[in-house]
């Protein structure tokens, strides 16, 4: 499913059809970063948004993942268009797709490492241990209650049930910033609380 990108130009005036499809890449790029033109843009969108999907799919395994992280790409290419350098667009979108990727693997490895360190390990199931894992949960517990309610539930819907940030906005009804919001909040008063335990998990 291709996503419907809404944006504004500048001025907010509606620019008059052009035919687009005819122009190259190098054209798009500077009508879309010199005037705003939104429909530059959205040739560039029609170009390149299929071809990106595929492969962030194939790396995720997973199409609401891929379609939001590919929609994000677009959204800070348009975002940043003026400040932007861009010489080739389809080698600028390959690396916003290789670096979002990167990050995308790499919470996942962070929410998978504070999942583990909720389960006790059997390797190590001493009595020391039991008591260490019951601190560190508890801990954990006591410092998410400090959080308001809200932050609370974004968090453990992002590291207890690794619902991903879209999944958690359409639950809770919020922007998915807003949810972004919620979990660096938690994380950093988690960093601050438990510096002894989860400096290795974030």
């Amino acid at each position: 499913m291709i996503l419907t990108l809404v944006f504004s130009t500048k001025d907010g005036m509606t620019a008059e059809p052009k035919k687009y499809e005819g122009w190259d890449d190098g054209e798009l790029v500077i009508s879309f970063q010199q005037y705003a033109d939104i429909r530059a843009f959205e040739e560039i969108y029609k170009r390149y948004w299929f071809k990106l999907y595929n492969v962030a799919r194939a790396k995720t395994n997973y199409p609401d993942e891929a379609e939001e992280l590919i929609q994000t790409i677009f959204e800070r290419l348009w975002i940043n268009r003026e400040k932007a350098v861009i010489l080739n667009i389809g080698a600028y979108l390959a690396v916003s797709l290789r670096n979002i990727l990167l990050d995308y693997q790499r919470k996942l490895q962070t929410a998978e490492k504070f999942r583990q360190s909720l389960q006790p390990n059997p390797a190590n199931n001493t009595t020391e241990e039991a008591v260490n894992h019951a601190m560190l949960l508890r801990s954990i517990e006591s410092t998410l209650q400090e959080l308001p309610g809200k932050t609370q539930t974004v968090f453990k819907l992002s590291r207890y049930e690794n619902k991903s940030v879209r999944e958690i906005a359409d639950k809770l009804d919020l922007t998915e910033k807003a949810v972004e919001y919620h979990i660096t909040k938690a994380i950093k008063l988690l960093r601050q609380r438990l510096k002894g335990y989860l400096t290795f998990l974030f």
